[in-house]
């Protein structure tokens, strides 16, 4: 059986803003394996493991990234880290995204969301694909990544419920916006992770325009390998129409947004 535990060392913590941080882990395996939309699950000592996605990874230097926003005692704990200490890390797990043969890509993401869509813009880079970042923000104060978003994607649209972005209002109207300025060629993938709600925009839109959409599911997860059964989703199957319990850690988090049931 494929070893999936490990004691990473912990490099580096970077403080975003009150409630988000990156912290950058030394663990060689998980990253020359991991996959955009894979994640990894955090040992939190007396409380359950949490689940986060991965956000970045450096093969040559053995090195990976998460985002975590601060929720509760168990993220509380993990902002304490620093350089020097060890954390148990399961990983990498779950199914993560698949960019096909697409030319084009477009994440969209919101919250915790836009941690693993910055993963895939990289991947996108490295593989010389079009892509396009949008992301949608509570208010401008927790607007994160954007700079790095707008320097890594070929183009960006930032949403800010409370202003001072290229869009005043949420992610469903910066998504719009930046569709405005694609063609219809049938070249565009949609990748999307963050709030249900959000996400449930996204893919219908997606659906409107027959656009093909996959979506990261954030499901509350205790194990993170398919045996508690903690964060089951129903899933619709393609041609049967049956829905049938997916776990999000197995089988997911990435799902078909046509598949999913909202």
């Amino acid at each position: 059986m494929q070893k999936l535990e490990w004691d990473c060392l912990v490099l580096a913590t970077e403080k975003l803003t009150d409630s988000f941080f990156i912290l950058t882990l030394q663990g060689e395996t998980i990253s020359q394996t991991a996959r955009p939309g894979q994640f990894v699950n955090l040992s939190c000592r007396e409380f359950l493991r949490r689940p986060f996605g991965i956000m970045t990874v450096d093969p040559v230097a053995g090195t990976f990234k998460i985002g975590i926003q601060i929720k509760g005692h168990g993220t509380q704990q993990l902002s304490q880290l620093r350089p020097g200490d060890t954390v148990s890390v399961l990983g990498p797990l779950g199914h993560g995204f698949d960019l096909g043969d697409y030319r084009r890509v477009m994440t969209v993401g919101g919250g915790t969301g836009v941690f693993p869509l910055y993963f895939v813009q990289e991947q996108c880079r490295a593989q010389g694909l079009e892509s396009i970042a949008v992301c949608g923000y509570r208010s401008i104060q927790d607007a994160i990544l954007v700079d790095e978003f707008r320097a890594i994607a070929s183009g960006s649209v930032m949403a800010s419920d409370t202003g001072g972005l290229d869009i005043h209002g949420h992610a469903g109207q910066a998504l719009d916006a930046a569709l405005a300025k694609l063609p219809y060629d049938g070249q565009t993938l949609i990748l999307t992770c963050g709030p249900k709600i959000m996400m449930q925009t996204v893919a219908g839109r997606a659906q409107e325009l027959k656009i093909p959409c996959q979506v990261s599911l954030e499901e509350r997860m205790g194990c993170g390998m398919g045996i508690c059964l903690v964060c089951v989703c129903k899933i619709k199957a393609k041609e049967s129409g049956v829905i049938s319990h997916q776990r999000c850690c197995v089988e997911g988090p990435v799902f078909a947004a046509e598949d999913v049931v909202w």
